[in-house]
């Protein structure tokens, strides 16, 4: 099999813009479920009480589950409403050439993220921060701080501000561009005055 192309933003845009029409209701009521259904029962998966499987001929199992999901349904553009599907070339190339370690975050406050193995003893990189939730202006910045205090936090994952200056920040407004450059002042910010100044965001 061979494979030279590696599948990038600009494919997916192309894709995005071509692959076959969905509704969202669709697919997640139908697509997903029906196919994780069909899978459960073609591959056996039961994790019984364990969140994370750990028996290693259930985690083969689930790995191919999940391949298989991703080659038959593909991803589901909510912005186009179609869905963008990958070749299995595609599918390993990606898996095989993941970037293996990078650095969050400068000086003290950097953190090197390393790819884990299973059973793997190092410290996993904690993430901290709202993650993409709704938060207002009044208190971003306090909220953002307290996830910057906790010694445990390595980088922070940022929440979106539901206003700037007074204003929604529409999409293709001049406010979502000024929202976006407030949020990452106003976390920089947070990070400074817990002492964390480098903070990867």
């Amino acid at each position: 099999m061979t494979f030279t192309k590696s599948f990038d933003c600009y494919e997916f845009y192309d894709r995005a813009k071509k692959g076959e029409k969905c509704t969202q209701d669709d697919w997640d009521l139908m697509t997903i479920p029906m196919k994780a259904m069909e899978l459960k029962q073609k591959y056996g998966l039961d994790f019984k009480n364990e969140i994370i499987p750990t028996d290693k001929d259930m985690m083969e199992k689930l790995f191919k589950a999940g391949f298989e999901m991703l080659l038959e349904c593909g991803i589901y553009c909510t912005d186009t409403h179609r869905i963008v599907k990958y070749t299995e070339a595609e599918i390993w190339d990606a898996l095989n050439n993941v970037q293996k370690e990078f650095t969050l975050g400068t000086g003290r406050d950097a953190v090197n993220v390393r790819k884990r193995g299973v059973g793997d003893r190092r410290k996993p990189i904690i993430q901290g921060g709202p993650t993409g939730s709704p938060i207002s202006e009044e208190v971003f910045m306090p909220v953002h701080m307290s996830y910057a205090l906790e010694k445990e936090v390595d980088t922070i994952v940022d929440g979106v501000m539901t206003s700037v200056r007074g204003k929604p920040p529409i999409p293709g407004s001049p406010y979502e561009v000024l929202a976006s450059k407030t949020e990452t002042r106003l976390i920089k910010q947070a990070a400074a005055m817990a002492g964390r100044p480098g903070m990867g965001i």
